[in-house]
C-alpha cells in the first residue's frame, strides 16, 4: 500500500522541513499506532469497577442562559458544552466543534446557552476532526444554513462530509496556517487522535489542533487528543500561549482511552509543557463517554488545583459563561 506525505500546496508550512502529513492508502497515520480494542471496550464496560459511582453520580455542569455574547464587541472566550467554544478574539469570532444535540447512544445533560441560529454572525467554524460530538451534521447545517459568510478551517479531507451543503471551507494539513482575516491568524496543529463519520472511513479524513492567535493573544484549542510529542513541537512554535483549552474527559479505561484520550493530570502537563497562563477544561460533563463518572474530570481538575498543580490559572467554565480575556 503506497504512502506519501500530504498538505494544501495552497497554505504555508510554519514548521521547517516539515514534508507533510503521513498517509497509507487512504489512512492519515499518527506518529505512532493507536490502540482501539471496541471489544476490550465493551469487555470493560461490562466488568467497570466504577459502574455503581458512574451510575449514582449526580454531577451537573454549571448552566447560565445567555445570548449576549454575540452582539458584545469584548474579546472572551464562552463554553458551550463538550468541545464547541464562542470565542471573540481580535473582534472576529470562532467557533470550535459544533455539537449541540443529543445523539441515539449519547443523551447531552446540558443544553447549549442559546438558540442555534444566533451562530449566524459567527466568521470562522474550527473543526478539529470529524467524530460525531466534535462535528455534529445537524448543528453544522443550521450554522451555515444561516450564514453564507461563515468559513469553516478543516483537517485535510474534511470536506468530504459537509461539501454539499458548506461551500466556504478551508482545509489544512498540520503545521499549516489559513489564509483569515489581517487582524487573527489561525493555525492547524498536531494532536494524537483519529477520525469516523461512519463504518467504513476510519482516519479519511485528518485530525488536529488549532492555535488563534493575534499580536498580543494567542488561544490553543487542544480537539481531542491522547499524550504525545506534539505538546512540545508546539510550544517551540508558540511559546507563549495565553489560553490553553483542554480536555480532561473520557479518559477510562486507560487500557483504551489512553492512546486517544489525555486524562485530567495529563492535560495539566500539557498545559505546564505548553506554557499556558490560564488552562480552560473542555470536554466533560456534557455527553458520558467515558467509563468514570461523569463528574470525575470536573472533581479531579479542581483537586489538582486545589494542590497547586496546575502551574497557571484553572478556568473551570459554566456552560453560558463569559471569560473576558
Amino acid at each position: 500500500m503506497s504512502v506519501q506525505y500530504v498538505s494544501n500546496p495552497e497554505l504555508p508550512i510554519i514548521k521547517e522541513g516539515w514534508a507533510g502529513n503521513l498517509k497509507k492508502g487512504n489512512s492519515f497515520l499518527n506518529e505512532r499506532p493507536v490502540q482501539r480494542s471496541m471489544i476490550h471496550f465493551a469487555k470493560s464496560r461490562l466488568h467497570n469497577p466504577q459502574r455503581l459511582e458512574r451510575k449514582n453520580d449526580t454531577y451537573h455542569a454549571g448552566f447560565c442562559p445567555n445570548d449576549n455574547f454575540m452582539q458584545s464587541d469584548e474579546d472572551m472566550i464562552v463554553w458551550l458544552g463538550h468541545a464547541s467554544f464562542f470565542i471573540r478574539l481580535g473582534g472576529v469570532t470562532f467557533l470550535t466543534d459544533p455539537s449541540y444535540y443529543s445523539f441515539p447512544t449519547r443523551r447531552r445533560r446540558v443544553q447549549i446557552p442559546c438558540d442555534v441560529e444566533n451562530f449566524k454572525f459567527a466568521d470562522y467554524v474550527l473543526i478539529s476532526h470529524m467524530h460525531h460530538d466534535h462535528a455534529d451534521i445537524r448543528s453544522l447545517r443550521k450554522i451555515f444554513k444561516a450564514n453564507k459568510k461563515t468559513q469553516a478551517l478543516l483537517p485535510l479531507n474534511a470536506r468530504t462530509y459537509i461539501k454539499y451543503f458548506m461551500k466556504n471551507y478551508q482545509e489544512a494539513g498540520w503545521y499549516q496556517q489559513y489564509k483569515t482575516t489581517p487582524e487573527v491568524e489561525v493555525y492547524f496543529m498536531p494532536s494524537f487522535h483519529w477520525s469516523r463519520m461512519h463504518i467504513f472511513d476510519g482516519n479519511s479524513s485528518l485530525w488536529g489542533s488549532f492555535i488563534i492567535k493575534t499580536s498580543d493573544k494567542t488561544i490553543y484549542f487542544g480537539g481531542d487528543t491522547a499524550w504525545g510529542t506534539h505538546f512540545e513541537e508546539i510550544a517551540k512554535l508558540f511559546p507563549s500561549i495565553d489560553y490553553a483549552i483542554m480536555p480532561i474527559g473520557a479518559y477510562t479505561p486507560r487500557s483504551v482511552a489512553g492512546s486517544t484520550h489525555i486524562s485530567p493530570e495529563e492535560a495539566v502537563g500539557a498545559a505546564k509543557i505548553l506554557g499556558a497562563k490560564h488552562l480552560i477544561p473542555m470536554h466533560y460533563g456534557t455527553y458520558p463517554l467515558g467509563l468514570e463518572p461523569i463528574g470525575e474530570p470536573y472533581r479531579k481538575i479542581c483537586q489538582l488545583d486545589k494542590d497547586g498543580k496546575i502551574g497557571g490559572c484553572l478556568n473551570c467554565l459554566d456552560v453560558g459563561e463569559e471569560l473576558p480575556i
